[in-house]
């Protein structure tokens, strides 16, 4: 069952628009390490945006970096057309895991939309923002470069928790096999054969052999 992990999810009082080489992101840093599997985006559209791709890529000083980490998504053309907007969820194929105060960057394009009238539009709070984790930023050719608004979007950030399983087994084999075995060395000669086997993990063994000789 998915949980909800970062998030920015109140107070959007602007929207801001992706079309073609226009993208957007939102970084944020998770408190807790764990796979994220899909986020939520408040979303609507302008005209025919075509599809939006939602990605994760890493950062460096505080910006999309490299290539996806994972990707999915939205059908732009199917968006609400309320100014409003409205939560979508995408799924980011097979996910990602990702590591505890370390920031990442959701990255938005609708490379089919060809223009503002024909744009996906991701709802923000740029009067007030809040979020301490990261910050909305945009790009102008691709994601080549960025630069900041004085926003945070509206996200969340949806995933399995990584759990540290901690498996302790102990298995006793006490198992003694008793054998005697006579063989003509003399006529009273006999050997006690004794096997002790024991078993923890690499299975060691080892062999006890008593000889008794009477006659020789």
């Amino acid at each position: 069952m998915a949980t909800k992990f970062e998030y920015y999810s109140t107070g959007d009082d602007n929207a801001f628009g992706i079309w073609g080489v226009h993208w957007l992101t939102q970084t944020f840093t998770p408190s807790a390490a764990h796979k994220i599997t899909s986020v939520k985006l408040k979303l609507f559209r302008l005209g025919s945006p075509g599809t939006v791709t939602v990605s994760i890529r890493a950062t460096s000083g505080g910006e999309p970096t490299g290539s996806d980490l994972c990707s999915g998504t939205e059908d732009g053309n199917n968006l609400t057309e309320d100014g409003d907007g409205a939560w979508y969820g995408i799924t980011l194929g097979a996910g990602y895991d990702l590591d505890a105060d370390t920031k990442y960057a959701i990255v938005a394009k609708a490379l089919s939309g060809s223009d503002a009238l024909n744009s996906a539009n991701w709802r923000g709070d740029s009067s007030s923002p809040t979020y301490s984790g990261g910050a909305g930023l945009y790009s102008d050719n691709s994601g080549v470069d960025w630069a900041g608004y004085d926003v945070d979007r509206m996200f969340e950030d949806w995933g399995t928790a990584n759990y540290t399983r901690s498996l302790t087994t102990t298995i006793g084999l006490s198992t003694t096999l008793s054998r005697a075995v006579t063989y003509e060395r003399t006529p009273t000669t006999a050997i006690g054969l004794l096997a002790s086997l024991g078993t923890f993990r690499n299975l060691a063994s080892w062999l006890c052999i008593a000889s008794r000789d009477g006659g020789s």
